[in-house]
């Protein structure tokens, strides 16, 4: 038997004062093993902003009734809000519709299984120098890094061999959770939550990666602003998006309505982007990669084995010549 379950089970016996079950209090010291102080600490209330503290088997501020429960050791500080702002693109405009994008991405999750690789070879080796490319920019010293929209929890991999805390954050609670089982680690934190109603404290992370998000967003502008205000002074901001995307469109069978392929909502340039970006923003860095023309030719697969540094390169120099034709889009964004 366990220290822990000993520990409950002597308790349960014999100082049950406050007629705590056996599970309860087995639970609640199982949740003060999981979530640490550390990562404690950096929680929110998502609209109040007021700190968390763990209360029975919930998060909770003591100065409203929200109880934010965990599911299989994973925060939810979802809410039931939803800004009215923020459930109209122009395409749900079109279409005389609302987009409700907390049940969207939590039946998108539910749909397809991002921990599953793509069976296509070139294609995922466009997928490995896009990891590679947003890995080189995650400082090594970073104490806390943030993966918004953690998908297949290929960064928290990456991130805990190098001994570094990362949080898994999605507004799906099965993305998180999933991401949890794949690489459990002491440096590895998850939670369930809304970019919109980020339940962090201000300047409190040192590094977000916001990777194949933006896209997706009702309001993109707010999104990098809700991001960067949680970064600390001299941290990073790490978005990537396809470049250029022409958004292929088809009607759906259950609506009858136009929809974009893949729920992609908007397409960015080095140009069209600037409009989103904070102006508070200290240094802001972009980058156009991943070469159509190496990624077509089959080229980029038959040179994998090439390190990064070399890579970029040949990478750089194809994209030149064929007018700008890639695949990916990442900017920087130092506060």
């Amino acid at each position: 038997m366990s220290n822990l379950l000993l520990l409950v089970k002597y308790k349960t016996k014999t100082h049950d004062r406050d007629g705590d079950s056996y599970k309860g209090l087995a639970f609640r010291l199982y949740l003060r093993m999981i979530i640490s102080e550390a990562f404690l600490g950096l929680l929110v209330h998502p609209i109040y902003k007021t700190p968390l503290y763990l209360k029975n088997d919930a998060l909770t501020d003591g100065e409203h009734e929200d109880f934010f429960v965990f599911r299989e050791n994973v925060p939810i500080l979802l809410t039931d809000n939803l800004n009215a702002s923020l459930t109209t693109t122009e395409r749900h405009e079109q279409a005389g519709t609302q987009f409700q994008y907390k049940e969207h991405y939590q039946n998108d999750a539910a749909a397809y299984d991002y921990t599953e690789q793509s069976e296509n070879p070139v294609e995922r080796e466009e997928i490995n120098r896009l990891h590679q490319t947003i890995l080189s920019q995650v400082p090594e010293k970073a104490d806390w890094t943030l993966d918004v929209g953690c998908g297949g929890a290929w960064l928290s991999q990456k991130l805990v061999a190098r001994k570094q805390n990362v949080i898994s954050m999605d507004i799906s609670d099965i993305n998180p959770i999933k991401a949890i089982k794949k690489n459990p680690s002491a440096y590895h934190h998850a939670l369930v939550a809304d970019v919109f109603e980020l339940p962090f404290k201000q300047d409190s992370v040192d590094c977000i990666v916001a990777s194949e998000i933006i896209e997706h967003v009702p309001d993109p502008k707010k999104f990098l602003a809700e991001l960067f205000n949680v970064l600390k002074p001299g941290g990073k901001l790490i978005v990537t998006t396809p470049y250029n995307e022409l958004i292929r469109t088809s009607l759906c069978i259950h609506c009858n309505q136009l929809t974009p392929h893949n729920a992609h909502l908007h397409s960015f340039t080095e140009k069209s982007i600037q409009q989103y970006l904070p102006k508070e923003a200290k240094k802001v860095d972009m980058k156009v990669f991943n070469s159509k023309l190496l990624v077509k030719a089959h080229i980029q697969k038959l040179l994998d084995f090439l390190p990064l540094s070399l890579w970029e390169g040949l990478d750089k120099a194809a994209i030149a010549v064929t007018a700008k034709k890639a695949y990916r889009l990442m900017i920087v964004v130092q506060k």
